[in-house]
Formats: C-alpha cells, structure tokens, sequence
C-alpha cells in the first residue's frame, strides 16, 4: 500500500513537471517558424525592399522568443540588418532556408549551447555563398542574440599555474 502511494506521488510529480514544461513553450507562437520561412524565402528576391524584410524578420524573430527570454530589440534588428543585407537576392534551396530557421529557433530557447546554432548559421551562409568578412559579422550578432537569450556559453577552465 505504502509503494502504491509512493508511485502514484511520483507520477503525479512527473504529470505537474510535464505540464509546467509544456507550458513554457506554449508562450511561444506557433505560426512564427511559418512566417520566418516566408520572410527568409522573399530574400531570393533582388528587388525587394531590403528595409521591410528587416522590419519583418525582427517582428518574426522577436515573436519566438520565449516569454521572459527576449533579447533586446536593437540586437535583434542588428543581426537582422547583417542577414538581410547579406542574403538579399541570393538563390537559397528550401534546404538552406530550413537550416537557417532553425538556427535561428535555436538560438531563441532558454536551454542550449549558443555555439552550436550559431555553427549551423555559419555553415549555411557560407554555403549561400556569404563573404568571409561578413559572415563573421554575421555570426558575431547572432551570437550576441543568444547570449541575450541564455547568457555566454561556458568557457573551458583553465588551470593557472
């Protein structure tokens, strides 16, 4: 009787944890991949207005973060000035589309490592065709999203001798 209590504690436990984690994402916007897609799509375009694009990508971007994990505005329309500038009438596969957006997905959840999605941005933009010079700029303000998000990534210790 006292196991049958126990366990049905526990489950009750994992239940409420469950929930609460379900919860956290919901306060993200479920039709903001979508409209980011769209955004980085209309980028193929060379005479599209480079500003709107901006103005758009910043909204989408702002409206996935999570609820008490934004990043600044400035920084996000920073990051989104580079990469629009950068990818503005480039010829992007759905494939490259895809890896940018989640990138961008994963540099906005609370938990993770910012280096990898900024990795994964790195290595799409270079497959575009992106300038060395550029994508670093690029990359460097993406990460600075990130560390807005989640706070820097661990560095390694090192011993001091």
């Amino acid at each position: 009787m006292r196991r049958l209590v126990c366990h049905l504690l526990l489950l009750g436990g994992c239940l409420i944890s469950g929930a609460a984690g379900q919860d956290k994402f919901a306060t993200r916007r479920p039709d903001a991949i979508p409209k980011l897609r769209s955004t980085l799509q209309a980028l193929k375009d060379r005479g599209a207005s480079l500003t709107k694009l901006t103005r758009q990508l910043t909204d989408e971007i702002m409206s996935m973060a999570e609820t008490g994990h934004e990043p600044s505005r400035s920084a996000v329309t920073s990051f989104a000035e580079d990469l629009t500038s950068a990818l503005l009438g480039k010829d992007l596969t759905s494939p490259q589309v895809m890896m940018l957006e989640q990138s961008i997905d994963e540099v906005l959840r609370s938990s993770g490592a910012t280096f990898m999605s900024a990795s994964h941005l790195r290595e799409t933009l270079a497959s575009v065709g992106v300038d060395a010079s550029r994508l670093q700029i690029i990359t460097k303000r993406f990460i600075a999203v990130g560390e807005e998000v989640r706070g820097p990534d661990d560095s390694p210790v090192t011993s001091v001798q």
